[in-house]
């Protein structure tokens, strides 16, 4: 079990395991049955409420910065089981999931592939194009909740660069992260009594990110514009060590 604290400016940061956080997410799918879609990708196990009680503040806070219109084509990167779907639809031109793990796309498929204007993909977040998406024109919005932190910081890179490569000329990215307060907050091997399973993150601080997507998107014309706390509520933010942001990204036109 390691919780490392490190400077942002370390050389050499810890990194976590990319296969064990596949068998993470692989495990999150196997209990959709028994916590529900939302739990499964939130992580509130035994506190249902808690769980639905944060998707439906995240959802409040996001869904207005998005600024949607019904004609933006929305890009969810992360989309796990689908639970944005529903309030995303009916506000956008065309929505396409895409998430690393089969199982969760799966999931999300057998509740909304139906609908005519949605599509879900398998794809890593830095390793996707809109060619090996299947799209040819870039997509309006991008929404990306929860996600970096499982990337290391090369890593991290490439995904934030597919994103702006997929944002089009004036586009909106909209980021939700949980950031670490004060030094970066490395995780690996913690076994979550939360959870029942072994967990692997890294927190990086308000501004390491803010560094990351101005080395990574700045070159291709976005950025960052605005950022703020998810809630308002901070009963919902339960770990004193982080804090859960929003942050706006915006391509030039």
């Amino acid at each position: 079990m390691s919780r490392i604290f490190s400077d942002d400016q370390s050389s050499d940061p810890p990194r976590i395991d990319r296969s064990k956080v596949g068998d993470f997410f692989a495990e999150r799918a196997r209990r959709i049955e028994r916590v529900g879609p939302v739990r499964a990708v939130i992580y509130q196990d035994k506190h249902a409420d808690l769980a639905e009680r944060r998707d439906e503040a995240e959802k409040a806070c996001l869904l207005p910065l998005l600024l949607l219109d019904g004609s933006q084509r929305v890009l969810d990167v992360g989309c796990g089981t689908g639970r944005w779907v529903g309030s995303l639809l009916g506000q956008c031109r065309a929505y396409h999931g895409l998430d690393f793990s089969s199982d969760l796309v799966a999931y999300a498929r057998s509740r909304y592939g139906a609908e005519s204007t949605c599509r879900f993909s398998v794809a890593s977040m830095d390793d996707f194009s809109l060619a090996s998406l299947g799209e040819g024109l870039p997509f309006d919005r991008v929404l990306c909740a929860g996600v970096l932190i499982y990337l290391n910081d090369d890593e991290l890179l490439r995904a934030l660069s597919c994103v702006a490569d997929a944002l089009a000329p004036g586009g909106r990215a909209v980021f939700r992260e949980p950031v670490a307060q004060g030094q970066r907050l490395t995780i690996k091997d913690h076994f979550s009594e939360e959870l029942e399973q072994d967990y692997h993150a890294i927190y990086r601080t308000d501004s390491e990110l803010r560094t990351f997507m101005a080395q990574a998107m700045g070159v291709q014309g976005c950025q960052l514009t605005d950022s703020g706390d998810v809630y308002g509520d901070q009963t919902l933010n339960n770990r004193a060590e982080t804090r859960q942001r929003w942050l706006v990204v915006e391509r030039a036109s």
